[in-house]
Formats: C-alpha cells, structure tokens, sequence
C-alpha cells in the first residue's frame, strides 16, 4: 500500500516539475513525461497485482486493454510501443522485440500522434452480450487440456471438441486459436504440428470426385489403413463412412486386413443401418473377392470401384486425416492390440459427434454426422436374410464352462472367460477364426468341404490374450504340448434298428387238427359232435 502511494506521488511530483517548463522543449518534455509515466504505471499495474487490487481509474492507455485495427494487443505492448519509440527504438527494431507485425506498430504510433492517449482507446463497438475479456484463465486451461491430448489438432478441431465438453457455446474459432498461441508461448502447449507430406509442393489444381452422395445411405464408403506396428504385427483401422453424412457407420482395429476382417465390418453396417445403394472402394483384393461381391449383388448393392492411383475419389481419405490429427499420437503411443482397439472406438465416437467442415453451410444448423444422419436408415433387411448370406463363412455357437465350443466333431478352444456366451465362428479360405466383440479371439487352420459343408481337420491353434479372460487361476498350470485346444470326437455310426412284430400263433396246429379229425371218425360221434349245435357233415 506504501509502495502505491509513492508510486502515485511520484508521477504528481514529477508531472509539476515538469510541466511548467514544457514551452522550452516541447519534444524532450514530452518523451520524459512519456517515459516515467510508463514505467511508473507499469510498476502500478504489477504490484495491484500483486496485492490483488482492481486497477483504479487512471488513464485508458495504463489500465485498460486496447484493439487497433481489429488486432488483438494488450495494453501493455502498446505502452511498450509508445516507451520504446520515445527511447529512439525504430519502428522495425519494437516489431521484431514484441512479435508484432509493423503494420499494426505503425498503426499505434499513428494513432499516438494525433489522438494522444485518446488514440489508444478501444474503438470497437460489440454487443451487450459480448464478454469484456474471453481470455480469462478457465478458458486457457480448457483449451490447454486439449492440446495435451490431441497435440496434432488445430484450431477447427480443438473448437469443435469445446462445444462437445462445455454447456454453453465456447468463443468463435479464431479466440480459440490465439488462446492456443498463447498457451504455446507461455504455458508450454504442443506447438503446430505439420506431416512430412506438407513437405510437398501442395496440388492446386480441382479434382475430379466421381462419387457425390445426394441423399443418406445413397453412397457408403469402406477402406483399410495403416495404424501402427507392434512387436506382433501391424494394426490396421477398418472403418465403413456413410456419405452424405460423413459418419462412420462401423469401425474395428484389427491385426489383419483379410476378407474375414471385412465382411465382419459389413455384417454389423447391415444389421444396424440397412442396406444403400451402391459401396465404393479401392481395387483391393478383399473387395474384389468372390465372396464380397456375391454378398453385394444379393442384396442389390452395386460395388463400386475408384479410379487406380486416385485415391480423393473415396471420401474416407479425408476422414484418415481427421484420424491422423486426433488418434495417430495415442496409437503410436499405445502398447497392446485391445489398448488401440479401446481408443479406436473412443476415436469413432469423437469423429461422430464433433463438428465436421462438411458441414459448415447447412441451413438447418446440423453440424456433426450423428446430427446430420439422425435416425435415417437404408433400405431395410431381414436378419435371417444376413445370417443366409453370410452363412457361408460365419456362424454362432456357445461357449461352454471348459471354454470350448463344438462345431461338428471338433470341440475347439475359444476362451474360458466366455463361458455361456455366444461366440462368432468364421471360416474362410482355410482359416477359422473365433471372435467376439469384433474380438480375435483364437485363429486354426482348418480343411473345410465346400460340398458337403463339413470340417475335415482342425489344426494349429493360435490363441491370443484377451480382456475377457477368467481372473481364475488356474490349479495346474499346463504347457503348449499338454494344453489340448483340439479335440475330435470319434466318428459316430447311427444303428440302424429294426422293427419287430408280433407274430400270430395259430390257436391249434395243423396235425392237432388231423389227430382230432382222426379221433371222431374213428369213434363215431353221430352226425354232431356237439349235440346242442346243428352242423352238416
């Protein structure tokens, strides 16, 4: 408080010792005056401050923020400015000091020239709702937050992932990218991150894009992308982007790109959001599969295929973007297949319900993909149609308290953990796979009869850590040799069983019947042998 009061008399004593001798050296006068007053003002500012005061009325240059131009500058560089200027910096020398453009030092000198302190104030006429100063320190650290998360996103993004985490509407786009330069200056955020494709003298020239969806489920769009690579393997994302709406239908991280993997992702689109009109993709091997488009052309799906080394054509490739700045840093960063698959799916639900660019015209005000696709869904199909279809390759069977699973006359290993769960069994191209979840649960190789639809072999299990495995322990722990994964049950031969009838005795047999004729003939019982009963012999 002491400090405070020196400080005001100071600048009073100062000002009366200088000012009546402001006719001889009008320009020496004034540039003293400027300069003490700056700095006396400056060690004002800071100990209130300190000491948790509101600044108290005093000139609009010392106390308040000012705006010139439409640029954003506090009053302390444009103090800075002035002081600088009458200490005999040039205008170059201050920009190049302070990190502003010299346009904008120009512009405050100008303004100092002829307004005096009056040409520093705020000239900008805002709403009554506008808030005096958006730059207030839970806003900084909401915005720090997300750089820390998702250090490759910019200003777009991290604007669209405020709205998702705060009730009422954030500032405008820009107020949040100068709250990100300013977290980066002084609060250690990410700086901007660019790929090694920036490198590259970017393609002005327009593309063409045979493929604009005009209306929902008219186009989906399917591709498979490099995640990361872990001790086992790669990872890769499957994802299934309706068109019009641009939102992600169905996803899955997986350690392999098969057809398996593929009509899995399909199966589960079919069942949720119906069928569209046509798929587009790449010329891949698993889209050109027998298998894939057989499934397509029973439901009056046209497979469509883009254009070779065009791939703009398919509109997921700018979603891989989206997913490059969002997700790739947690996945490099992630150290097991069901840790990527975890943020995989927190990923497709982000990309969902954030705003999407796509978007930024509509008239309706509908601004993510979840908003824009609401409750539509495609052409609809029976379950049982699907199960039909994909019949082929994929069916359910239930776990029982061993963890096994029978299918014909295998009983094969799955996952004990599972116990009285339904499991999905896929068969393809001498491979079985036991999922659940959209989890890989065990891979064998298998000798399948496509004619008589029957397993002729199952061999060399490959079971794979899991987050559904028992938290039992085991009372004997037993190796790869002594763990049996296969059992086959011996054939069985069905007995044919044949019917027997009661057979008829005869009430008297044929030579009683002779004997007994015999006898009466030869004793000679009249003409009936029962006297009551009238009989012609």
């Amino acid at each position: 408080m002491r400090l405070l009061m020196l400080l005001e008399g100071g600048r009073a004593c100062l000002l009366r010792r200088t000012l009546p001798s402001t006719s001889s050296n009008s320009s020496t006068t004034f540039s003293t005056i400027t300069k003490s007053c700056a700095r006396l003002s400056c060690w004002r500012q800071r100990l209130q401050n300190a000491a948790g005061r509101p600044a108290s009325s005093g000139p609009v240059w010392a106390t308040k923020p000012a705006v010139l131009c439409g640029k954003g500058c506090s009053g302390w560089s444009i103090r800075t400015v002035v002081r600088l200027w009458y200490e005999g910096w040039n205008k170059h020398s201050i920009a190049g000091c302070l990190k502003l453009s010299r346009t904008h030092v120009y512009t405050i000198l100008e303004a100092f020239e002829r307004d005096g302190f009056a040409g520093l104030e705020d000239q900008r006429t805002r709403s009554p709702q506008h808030p005096g100063n958006q730059f207030t320190l839970p806003f900084l650290t909401e915005v720090l937050d997300i750089q820390r998360e998702y250090p490759r996103a910019g200003r777009f993004r991290v604007h669209g992932l405020l709205e998702t985490r705060r009730e009422e509407p954030p500032p405008s786009e820009a107020t949040v990218g100068r709250a990100m330069a300013r977290n980066r200056q002084f609060h250690g955020a990410p700086g901007p991150w660019a790929s090694a494709d920036d490198d590259a003298e970017p393609d002005t020239m327009p593309k063409h894009l045979p493929y604009r969806p005009q209306y929902r489920h008219h186009m989906w769009f399917i591709d498979i992308r490099y995640l990361v690579k872990l001790e086992a393997g790669w990872v890769y994302s499957l994802c299934l982007l309706e068109g019009y709406s641009r939102k992600i239908v169905a996803g899955m991280a997986s350690a392999h790109q098969d057809l398996t993997a593929v009509l899995q992702l399909l199966f589960v689109a079919l069942a949720e959001y119906g069928c569209p009109e046509m798929i587009i993709s790449d010329h891949g091997a698993v889209f050109q599969a027998h298998d894939y488009t057989a499934i397509l052309r029973a439901l009056e799906i046209d497979p469509k295929y883009i254009e070779l080394r065009k791939p703009w054509q398919n509109l997921i490739e700018a979603q891989c973007k989206v997913q490059l700045r969002l997700a790739d840093f947690k996945f490099e960063h992630a150290q097991t297949l069901e840790e990527i698959q975890t943020l995989h799916a927190a990923f497709i639900e982000t990309f969902n319900t954030t705003r999407h660019w796509a978007h930024q015209e509509r008239e309706d005000g509908r601004r993510t993909p979840v908003e824009v696709l609401e409750w539509v869904r495609g052409r609809p199909v029976e379950r049982a149609r699907l199960h039909q279809l994909f019949g082929a390759v994929q069916f359910l069977r239930t776990v029982n308290r061993h963890g096994f699973v029978s299918v014909q006359r295998f009983y094969i290993y799955a996952e004990q953990g599972l116990s009285r769960q339904r499991v999905a069994i896929w068969i393809y191209e001498g491979e079985l796979r036991l999922e659940y979840q959209e989890t890989l649960l065990a891979r064998y190789r298998c000798a399948y009869d496509q004619r008589q639809r029957r397993l002729r072999d199952v061999s060399h299990p490959t079971v794979y850590p899991t987050a559904f495995a028992s938290p039992q322990l085991e009372l004997l722990e037993l190796d790869e040799t002594q763990w049996i994964k296969v059992q086959q049950r011996a054939a069985h031969h069905r007995t044919r069983w044949m019917s027997q009838f009661a057979e008829q005795l005869p009430l008297i047999h044929v030579g009683n019947v002779v004997l007994l004729w015999s006898y009466l003939l030869c004793e000679g019982v009249g003409k009936n042998f029962f006297p009551h009963v009238y009989t012609v012999m």
